[in-house]
């Protein structure tokens, strides 16, 4: 039951209980201007039993009877009979006693709305909007959710920025400079496309009939959306269409949601295709001024102004999608967000889209090094579907955390019940928990770590050491991969941890760590696992030849768009 009608509920248990006095009060005053004895009055049966319970109480007591006795008689006694009248209203409050003459109230008949409300919620044990069962909820469940609790204030870069460099400097801070005069126009090609860039930012900040800037976003607009802090300067639209709703409340305590479409968004997806297959970006680039929160249109133009060298203007746009999102989210999302157990099904090709909004957006915030956003943003993606990954966050998620210096939410959560027997064959988690302990404090255990896992995976090692120039020791020279999902595996951590070990402490602990290791320690056992889709989709949206060159060509092939890397073959 919601909070308003418990309140609902409440109000009327008082005006009852109000009523209830002013009729016993009138009773009175009548019995006080008659004087005559009271007479008798129908009584519910919690009255006969609150009765029965008090002259139970004072049998044992000398002169009660009497007084009750003689009181019809001598009408003398009013006054005593009063005040007993009294007490027998404030006893009635206590609860009754089963008797043999009147059988006891069921349990349901005796709780009100309000108890049985309140019974409900802690026999489920859960809040209001909880979907599991009287079955329980499950324990590994659980501890995902409170390993993958997400802070949406971590969601937003402004937050990080201000932590980093200050209050003042996000103030003073303008990235959009005028456009140049089209007399100015001219000079060499990086100033020509540095003008139509600028003329790309101007154009999508315009809408149909506006001279200039949109008179901007309400304030509440801009701080309600729990995925972006909105800019002013956005134009003012409706959603479109876009509608979260929720699918299915599960026995385990989370909540499966999905994106929705209706048919006006739908129409408006219809007119991205035809956009897309004319092959014109001005096109999407006018379909977007009608229709400034489309998702698939904001992604597609977003990777025009990226492969242009316009950051900025990809990253507003990539923002605005999931401010987008933000603002079409369910009411109960925020607060199963926060307890780490919503859940959206990467099926869907309305969730996928989220998915891609917001592996772009990470990659364009490490290009600033907001790493904290980042590592933030990560952790979201893989706890709406921690079972599967559908984007291979267990192959990044790692490195996130060392540069955000989240070394011990890191380890708690690499060491639980829940992924430590899905990473021990990471080699870039194994040797991530040694670095992060070793950071954390613990040296001699981060030590011990490393020793273990560069004895596991010396490839990587090996690699990693031809990255950053340094000559190998004996136990680490010559080591290569046996297979192509450990090829593949050392090739991702090698290229994207370098500039983790780059550092001189760094280098040092793995030149010490390296050197100590024996060159007939023996590997990990031979990983000749099928490399997977989920896999395949991480390293296809990396957007690496070199990378997207050693996974199967079935899975290269299959790529089709790139507003929606390898989708599921269901």
């Amino acid at each position: 039951m919601s909070s308003r009608a418990l309140r609902k509920a409440q109000r009327e248990r008082e005006e009852q209980e109000r009523a209830q006095k002013l009729e016993a009060e009138e009773q009175e005053e009548s019995e006080e201007e008659n004087n005559v004895a009271t007479p008798a009055v129908r009584k519910s049966a919690f009255a006969l039993l609150g009765e029965e319970e008090e002259e139970e109480e004072e049998d044992g007591e000398d002169g009660e009877v009497s007084i009750r006795d003689s009181h019809v008689s001598d009408q003398s006694t009013t006054t005593t009979h009063e005040v007993s009248n009294s007490k027998k209203k404030k006893k009635k409050k206590k609860k009754p006693k089963a008797t043999n003459t009147i059988p006891p109230p069921s349990q349901d008949e005796e709780l009100d709305e309000i108890d049985k409300a309140l019974k409900q919620l802690s026999t489920n044990g859960n809040s209001s909007l909880s979907g599991s069962t009287h079955a329980g909820i499950d324990a590994s469940t659980e501890e995902t959710g409170q390993l993958l609790a997400i802070d949406t204030n971590h969601l937003h870069s402004q937050n990080e920025m201000r932590h980093l460099f200050g209050r003042t400097a996000l103030e003073n801070q303008d990235d959009d400079a005028p456009a140049p005069e089209a007399a100015n126009v001219g000079g060499n090609r990086r100033q020509q496309r540095r003008v139509q860039q600028l003329g790309l930012a101007e154009a999508l900040r315009r809408q149909p009939g506006q001279g200039g800037r949109s008179s901007g976003l309400t304030a509440a607009a801009l701080r309600r959306n729990i995925f972006i802090q909105g800019k002013e300067e956005w134009p003012v639209a409706p959603g479109g269409g876009l509608v979260m709703e929720i699918e299915e409340k599960r026995a385990d305590g989370t909540i499966l949601y999905r994106f929705t479409h209706n048919r006006f968004y739908q129409d408006v997806q219809a007119q991205f295709q035809m956009a897309v297959e004319s092959m014109d970006p001005q096109r999407l680039v006018t379909l977007l001024q009608h229709n400034p929160f489309h998702i698939s249109t904001l992604l597609q133009v977003s990777e025009i102004a990226k492969q242009e060298g316009d950051h900025a203007t990809s990253g507003d746009l990539l923002s605005r999608a999931l401010f987008s999102f933000g603002r079409s989210v369910h009411s109960t999302f925020a607060k199963t967000l926060a307890a780490g157990k919503a859940r959206l099904d990467f099926r869907r090709m309305e969730n996928r889209e989220f998915w891609l909004a917001s592996w772009r957006y990470m990659q364009n915030l490490s290009r600033r090094a907001l790493w904290r956003t980042v590592y933030e943003w990560s952790r979201l993606l893989l706890s709406l579907a921690p079972e599967d990954d559908p984007y291979g966050m267990l192959w990044v998620w790692d490195q996130y955390a060392l540069r955000a210096r989240e070394d011990l939410d890191f380890l708690n959560t690499a060491r639980s019940s829940v992924f430590k027997e899905r990473v021990k064959t990471l080699p870039n988690v194994q040797i991530s928990q040694g670095l992060a302990e070793y950071r954390a404090g613990n040296k001699g255990k981060g030590q011990q770590a490393l020793f273990s896992a560069f004895g596991r995976f010396p490839w990587v090692v090996a690699r990693l050491m031809h990255e950053l120039d340094i000559q190998p020791p004996p136990g680490i020279w010559g080591k290569e991969p046996r297979t192509d999902k450990e090829k593949l595996d050392c090739e991702l951590y090698a290229t994207r941890a370098k500039d983790i070990w780059k550092t001189p402490e760094n280098s040092a602990l793995l030149l010490e760590i390296a050197s100590a290791l024996p060159p007939d320690t023996p590997p990990a056992k031979i990983d000749d696992t099928p490399i997977e889709e989920n896999l395949a989709r991480h390293v296809l949206l990396s957007d690496t030849p070199a990378l997207i060159a050693l996974i199967p060509r079935r899975y290269t092939t299959a790529l089709q768009s790139s507003s929606d890397p390898l989708p599921p073959q269901d």
